[in-house]
């Protein structure tokens, strides 16, 4: 049992002005969990962030042809800053196992291990079935998941955008 304390932090809706701090987070969470699988700068650095804040931008603004499947949730710490993010949209699979599927989890490193992760995938989640893709060698996210009680089903496919990274399903 770690006796750090976690500092404060907040769980509530993004906004547009958000969307360069989420692209920050976002460019970084991938850089954490997939570094040492993925080369290139279209993944990491300068170029891949301002991909990733135009994606949020996007995202975030209300659409005039219909509303936007995404769920999106933000952390923030004690001062309004952006530390985390997640995002749900319904499963892609051709037969999905559950209504959700966890498409999106980051949060900033320096709040690893104070529930954060937690509190964001619950609020996007509320406690219902979902699935979630991760990567088969990120152990780290997968223990991460096990703990919200998502379980491995079997299911894998191979990313071939992402240099044919390899994907497994999990659900709860």
């Amino acid at each position: 049992m770690s006796t750090r304390a976690s500092p404060a932090f907040t769980v509530d809706v993004p906004r547009l002005e958000d969307a360069a701090a989420l692209a920050r987070i976002h460019v970084r969470g991938w850089e954490v969990a997939y570094g040492h699988l993925l080369a290139g700068e279209q993944w990491f650095g300068q170029e891949a962030i301002r991909r990733r804040t135009a994606q949020w931008t996007r995202w975030l603004t209300p659409s005039t042809g219909g509303a936007d499947d995404g769920t999106y949730r933000v952390g923030r710490d004690a001062e309004g800053a952006v530390t985390g993010l997640a995002a749900s949209w319904p499963p892609r699979d051709p037969q999905p196992v559950a209504p959700r599927e966890l498409s999106v989890l980051y949060i900033d490193e320096a709040w690893f291990g104070t529930g954060l992760g937690r509190a964001l995938a619950e609020a996007i989640l509320e406690g219902g079935p979902a699935s979630v893709w991760v990567a088969e060698e990120n152990p780290r996210a997968r223990r991460f998941y096990e703990k919200l009680g998502f379980a491995l089903d079997g299911a894998a496919r191979v990313e071939e955008q992402l240099g044919n990274l390899r994907d497994v399903r999990m659900v709860r």
